[in-house]
Formats: structure tokens, sequence, C-alpha cells
């Protein structure tokens, strides 16, 4: 019966993205490219492509762009802030550099790449990545391609995004210096003027055959003065995922949403059986994940805009109810882990507490362990002097009532220059998600050029 189901399945998500790539046909009227790519809804979130304009007798050109970033920060931990013992404390700076090529021909074609290197003084590594290589091109103005290595704007929240089951990088609430990692595939765009937009993405990264690839289709359409969309994604050996996002104004408050459910979980989780720890998935429950978010923005001693406020929620129906971090109890495991020492030697870990479980078979996704979370992000701009924001932001587990305070300025000169000073302050009891790490306060200081 389950193997009928996945194949009924695996039939649905098929016929749902041949529907999707078949329906180009019907596209009458010819696209301006430039409102095409200009909404950055529109499943693309690349750092470097600076702009999209129409390309109608465009002549060949190259830019090149990127941007240099020097951190240093220094973390106390709590023993420092409790007993006074800074032996655990730690001080890290690195540097990083990313540049971005962005290549434009005639009749909407486009290339860009996007690396990335970074050095790490304390220990003395440079290392480099491709974060972005990707192709553009279009039949006739009305289907668009984007193929190669990319970043997809696939999901409407801020930091949360159930939906989005393509980006290898989740977002996070930390600063992020640098690029997101792409996701390889093929991303198709069909428009229907303003009022209807098809989108499907063929994820072939690390597949060696078309059984190992997944398809994420979305077919996105306003009513009234909302925007929403409904999305599938599926790939076999998986459970399909079933997605809904939207975004509209109510009372003037910049609201938006998504939801996303699966008959059932497609990564593993960790379970106590007859007291033992084992990783396992339920194969016969619904598995919903929502997040809703909104926006809004005050004038203040005549300037427009000049704060700012957002708000998310997040449920995840999957997370943990209990106290994971908390628990001292040592378990046995089902799958002893085969751990390396410094001088190469191997060793079989047999047995931990439930969080050296989710530490060791990389079961532990920040930011959504438990069920419940909230986060508000706040910005004035223009704070004390014109090219200073003042920034406050906070997130926090509501499960184990842990959270991470962050309050911070950031400098931006007409020059594009900037400079920034943050503090992350680790709130609540020990051994908590966003304490397990004992640290206290991290003090960061930024200064960057973009060019």
């Amino acid at each position: 019966m389950e193997l009928k189901r996945n194949q009924l399945s695996d039939k649905f998500l098929f016929l749902f993205f041949i529907i999707f790539t078949c329906s180009s046909i019907y596209a009458q009227e010819k696209i301006d490219e430039n409102s095409l790519f200009s909404n950055p809804e529109m499943g693309i979130e690349t750092t470097g492509v600076v702009d999209n304009k129409s390309s109608e007798g465009e002549k060949r050109s190259v830019g090149f762009s990127g941007q240099i970033i020097s951190v240093v920060s220094y973390t106390g931990t709590k023993d420092w802030i409790n007993k006074g013992d800074d032996r655990n404390n730690y001080f890290a700076n690195f540097i990083l550099g990313d540049f971005f090529i962005d290549v434009r021909l005639p009749k909407g074609t486009k290339g860009f790449v996007s690396v990335e290197t970074n050095f790490i003084a304390d220990t003395d590594t440079t290392s480099s990545s491709l974060k972005e290589l990707f192709l553009d091109f279009n039949i006739k103005d009305k289907v668009y391609f984007r193929t190669g290595k990319q970043v997809l704007q696939w999901g409407r929240c801020y930091l949360w995004n159930p939906t989005d089951l393509i980006n290898i990088e989740k977002k996070t609430f930390f600063q992020k210096i640098g690029s997101r990692e792409g996701a390889y595939g093929i991303k198709m765009h069909i428009p229907f003027g303003t009022k209807l937009n098809i989108y499907s993405f063929i994820d072939t990264g690390k597949t060696s055959d078309a059984d190992s690839t997944a398809v994420a289709s979305k077919i996105e359409f306003l009513v009234g003065n909302t925007e929403m969309a409904f999305a599938v994604w599926g790939k076999k050996g998986y459970k399909p995922v079933y997605g809904y996002d939207f975004s509209t104004r109510i009372f003037k408050v910049d609201t938006y949403g998504e939801f996303a459910a699966s008959h059932g979980e497609n990564h593993d989780r960790m379970m106590v059986e007859n007291g033992v720890l084992v990783k396992s998935r339920s194969a016969d429950k619904w598995n919903p994940r929502a997040s809703i978010g909104f926006n809004k923005s005050f004038d203040f001693r005549d300037v427009n805009d000049r704060i700012t406020t957002t708000f998310e929620f997040y449920y995840n129906h999957t997370g943990y109810k209990e106290d994971i971090f908390n628990d001292d109890v040592i378990y046995p495991y089902q799958d002893p882990i085969v751990q390396f020492d410094s001088t190469g030697g191997i060793t079989l870990k047999t047995s931990g507490t439930k969080k050296d479980f989710l530490l060791d078979n990389n079961l532990y996704e920040m930011n959504s362990l438990s069920r419940y979370y909230a986060a508000l992000f706040t910005s004035y701009a223009k704070f004390i002097i014109s090219d200073l924001t003042l920034n406050l932001n906070i997130i926090g587990n509501l499960d184990d009532k842990s959270s991470i305070l962050t309050t911070g300025v950031t400098y931006t000169d007409i020059n594009d220059f900037t400079l920034g000073f943050n503090i992350y302050s680790y709130l609540g009891y020990s051994n908590r998600e966003y304490t397990f790490l004992n640290n206290a306060l991290t003090a960061q200081v930024t200064a960057g050029i973009i060019f």
C-alpha cells in the first residue's frame, strides 16, 4: 500500500511539472524583462546582480564588482561572566572577499559568477569556494531559464522559509558575512503578464542518475491585493511536500506567511526506543511547518521610514518538546559513530547524551530544534548622524526559553565604505539551544568596502 502511494505521488509530481512546462506555449504577450527581474519575489536572490534591464538591443558588456570584509570578534563564556574564568574565551579574526562577474549579451542572455575567498588568521588558512555560476537565457521573451549553481528566493518570510526545500544554505539570524551557497539545477519561469507566474526548479546537485533529481514547482498569482502561491516538491524515495505562501497588506502592515506539510518525514530525527537512541522517521503522520511575519516602517522626526520593524513566528511540528540539551542521561547508541582523533586514529562512540547524539549524527538544525520560535528585527536609520544605523534584534526558542539578543550600529558612507559593531548576548538557562556552548557575549567589529 505504501509503495502504491509513493508511485502515485511520483506520478502526480511528474504530471504537475509537465503541465507547468508545457503551459509555456499559451503565453501570448511579450514580457518586459525589466519588470520580470526587478521583483525580489521572482525566484532570484543573487547578491552580485546589480540590475536586469531589458536587453533589447543591448550591447555586450562585462561587469566586475564585489566586496571585501574584515571581521574581528571576541567571545566570552558564562564562566568568565560569573566566575572570572577566561580560559575558554576565544578570539577570532578573518578577512573575506566576494567577487562577482556579470556578463550580458544581446537578447537577454546573461552569465554570472560569484567566487568567495576567505583567510582565517588564527589558523593561517586560506579557502576559496564557488558560490554561484549560472547562465540566463529565454525563449522569445516568454519562457525564462537559469541553469547552473544559483541562490533562489523560494518563500516569503525573512528568516524562516518552510516552503524552501531547494537552497543548500538556510538563512541565519546572525549577520551573514559573505554570500550564500547556491544550489545546482535548472530554474524555469513562465510569466503571464503581472497576474500569474509559474516556476519550476530541477535540482540536479550531487545526482548520478535521473532518479536522484528533485523537482520543485510553484504557481503564483494575485487575488485582489494579495499575492499567493501554491508549491510542491518531490524526489524519488521521499515524501512529497506541499506548500502555500502569501503576502499582503493589512492595516498598512505588510503581512506574509508560509505553510508546508508532508505526509511522513523526509529527514531522520532522534528517538528513544527501549532505552536506546536511534534515528527514525514517522511514515503515517502529517508534519506541518508554518511561519508568519509582519513588517512595518515608521516616520520619525521628519524622516520617512526611519524605524523599521519585522516580527516573525515559526511553528515546527516535528520539533522536540523536551529540553534536549539539558538531558545529561547517558544512552547507548543503536549504531556506533565512527570518530577520528587528531592523530588519524579511529574510535567508535557507542553512547552519549541526547545532545551528543544530535551533534554526532548531524541532526541539529539551528532555529529549528523545537516547536515554537519568534524573532524581532528592528532598525533605526540616521542614528545620531545620517550615515549611521542602529539595529536591535532578538530570536527566541519559546519551548526552552533561550534566546540571542544582538544590538549594534553600522556606518556606511557615500563611497561604500562600511564599519560595524555588534554585540551578541546568549540568554537563558544553561544547556539550552542558544546557551549549550556556554557562551555569554560576543563582540564583533566589521570593516568593508563594496565596489
